[in-house]
């Protein structure tokens, strides 16, 4: 199908972008890396009269650390956060996540803040963000917001951001030496397809590691939202994971999974696979411990 003809704006400056956004009263959209975004085109889905690309904002292209953050401009490409050490050092599981997004062309182009704007259940990049507790900055000529980055979600696809708004970065507080994480996706075919499920964890175990301290989990595709798994962490937590334990958290994962989207046709697959996939990752962050 042929993509309608629209017009194209590159600003310099957020403050620029803003304006544009405010002027187009809700008509305009925001392309950086396109990867989701011309696929709408190409169908039809999306037919802006205007497309305003942020890739020439300097300041959405930095990932930085201050204090006890880090700061990812929302126009970082997936192979940019891969590649950074601040992530791997501080919020390790979203670099692992990054690093298994589609092929290397999508992760040079694509971004973690049109991973999160397009609002794809099956987003990688997403539950690692939740298990961060990551906050949004959200900008406009209204001025600015700090959101928790669950906040930012109203359905699959959908988010709660009005339209002449921005996001413009993404902030973590940086995870001490001795937490672990793990991330473990199940696709379709392989690296190059979306992922159907994946499983996000932050770790953190006493000293001799007998029992779990603190834990975090998010889990994608299998809510209609991002959400973290709080009934599977409040019962992990001060436990020591040996594999009963582990078998019924798992069900723990399930039964959310099961009370937020409701029995359906793909249920009687997803169960065991989430289950399992949980499983997987737990034992995964509990060896990196070692």
């Amino acid at each position: 199908m042929m993509i309608p003809p629209f017009d194209y704006k590159i600003p310099n400056t957020i403050e620029e972008a803003c304006d544009l956004l405010w002027q187009a009263g809700g008509k305009a959209k925001v392309i950086a890396g396109g990867t989701d975004l011309v696929i709408g085109l190409r169908q039809g889905d999306h037919v802006p009269p205007l497309l305003i690309d942020i890739t020439r904002i300097e300041e959405l292209r930095k990932i930085e650390e201050m204090n006890e953050s880090v700061f990812i401009g929302a126009a970082t490409t997936h192979s940019e956060i891969v590649s950074s050490s601040l992530v791997k050092k501080y919020g390790r599981v979203l670099s692992d996540a990054a690093s298994e997004i589609g092929s290397p062309q999508i992760r040079n182009v694509g971004t973690i803040g049109g991973n999160i704007v397009n609002a794809s259940p099956a987003a990688d990049t997403i539950p690692p963000l939740m298990v961060l507790n990551a906050m949004g900055k959200v900008v406009s000529k209204e001025g600015e917001r700090q959101v928790p980055l669950s906040q930012l979600f109203r359905g699959p696809y959908k988010t709660t951001l009005k339209p002449h708004e921005l996001l413009i970065q993404i902030i973590f507080a940086k995870l001490s030496p001795e937490v672990r994480s793990s991330f473990v996706r199940l696709a379709r075919r392989g690296a190059m397809a979306i992922a159907r499920m994946n499983v996000a964890i932050v770790l953190q175990t006493e000293k001799r590691k007998h029992r779990i301290e603190e834990i975090c989990i998010s889990v994608g595709s299998v809510t209609p939202t991002p959400q973290r798994m709080s009934e599977a962490e409040a019962f992990l937590r001060g436990k020591s994971p040996d594999e009963e334990v582990l078998q019924k958290a798992s069900l723990k994962i399930s039964g959310t999974m099961i009370r937020e989207s409701g029995i359906r046709p793909t249920t009687s697959y997803k169960k065991p696979v989430i289950e399992a996939l949980f499983v997987r990752a737990m034992r995964k962050a509990l060896e990196e411990s070692t």
